[in-house]
Formats: structure tokens, sequence, C-alpha cells
């Protein structure tokens, strides 16, 4: 009698065992596709991050360009006007009339 439970408690446990380890396979499949959704998520939160410090530097880079354009413009605008002064102002030179 002994024997009679033993020889149908082996392939039940086998069978447990079988079940576990699908169990196992079809838990691991799940936690993979979860990490790799997990891993897509975050690519794509990196990337619009990125993409935010770039055109937040853009914006920087421009305004900067805008401030010395208007810098240079200005200094240009003061040298014309200086020279334009001078040429309108007696030199002062002999042979000169005044």
């Amino acid at each position: 009698m002994h024997t009679h439970w033993m020889k149908c408690l082996v392939p039940m446990a086998l069978g447990v065992a079988l079940l576990s380890l699908v169990g196992c396979e079809a838990a691991e499949q799940s936690a993979q596709k979860l990490a790799e959704e997990a891993k897509k998520e975050a690519q794509a939160l990196i990337s619009d991050s990125v993409g935010e410090v770039v055109n937040e530097v853009n914006r920087q880079v421009d305004s900067l360009q805008e401030s010395t354009n208007r810098a240079l413009g200005k200094a240009e605008q003061d040298e014309q006007s200086g020279n334009q002064e001078n040429e309108s102002e007696p030199t002062g030179e002999p042979g000169a009339e005044t």
C-alpha cells in the first residue's frame, strides 16, 4: 500500500514542479515586458527633458546674439556720429581759412 501512494505521489509532484516552472517562466516574461516598457518610458522622458534643455539653451543664445548685435550696432552708430562731428568741426590746420 505504501508503494501505491508513492507511485501516485511521484507524478503529482512532477506535475506540480512543472506547473511551478511554467508559472515562473510566465512571471519572468511578464517582468521582462514590464522592464522594457519602463525603459521606453524613461527614454521618452529623458528625450523630452533634453529637448526642453536644448530649446532653453537656444533661446538664451538667441537672446545673447540679439543683445550683442544691439551693442555692436550702437557702438557703430556712436562711431559714425563721432566721425560726422569731427568732419563738421574746423580742424585748425595751418592754411585753413577761419
